[in-house]
């Protein structure tokens, strides 16, 4: 928040790259990772230089983050990586890169998941998750493959996403065909019939906790 911003940039650069020669892969390899995020963070916002070579190098440390950040072993923190390397190809317009990105992200999401002690916090994890649903299913629009894009609106049965595929404006090639509407339209109806049993599962609940409280 002080000084210059620029300058402060790229003293976090200098700092990390020297942390670096500390934190390597083999001897530290959490470590290592870690700090190739932040680096790669840095990277992406700084000032001095060449937009897009700093681009390129962000990519590059998250690139390497993601060594160590597997899906299968540290799910919470690779979708952190990814999600980020995800902002850089949607800035750059790069949607078959961020597409593969999205898909190690969403592979993430579902481990974190399936780990997930209580159904609460399986609910966190989606809810948190669901940007990454929306960004998949716009990469694929703009690549015009709309059959794509509602695989992953039937993964996430979110409402807003369906939203998105029928907004013609992001679809600007021609009318969306009968096929792509009927799905959209079945999905409609099994989003509408899930809201409602969540909501009956809900009242349920709270009606469970009134009784419980009511005996005691």
């Amino acid at each position: 928040m002080r000084g210059n911003k620029a300058e402060n940039i790229e003293m976090a650069i200098a700092s990390l790259q020297l942390a670096l020669m500390v934190y390597t892969k083999q001897d530290l390899p959490l470590k290592w990772a870690e700090t190739q995020n932040n680096l790669a963070i840095a990277y992406g916002k700084k000032i001095i230089g060449d937009k897009a070579e700093n681009l390129e190098t962000a990519i590059t440390a998250f690139q390497n983050s993601l060594q160590i950040f597997t899906p299968e072993n540290l799910p919470i923190e690779c979708l952190t990586v990814s999600h980020n390397l995800d902002d850089l190809y949607f800035q750059k317009a790069e949607w078959q890169w961020a597409i593969e990105t999205y898909k190690i992200a969403i592979k993430a999401v579902k481990i974190s998941c399936s780990w997930a002690i209580t159904e609460i916090r399986r609910q966190e994890i989606i809810s948190q998750a669901i940007t990454i649903y929306y960004c998949i299913v716009e990469s694929y629009i703009n690549l015009g493959q709309i059959d794509k894009a509602i695989e992953y609106v039937e993964l996430s049965k979110n409402r807003t996403l369906v939203e998105l595929i029928t907004n013609r404006d992001l679809y600007p090639k021609g009318n969306i065909s009968s096929t792509i509407i009927q799905k959209l339209d079945r999905l409609r109806r099994e989003i509408t019939i899930e809201e409602k049993r969540l909501a009956i599962e809900q009242n349920n609940h709270k009606l469970r906790v009134i009784t419980e409280r009511e005996r005691l």
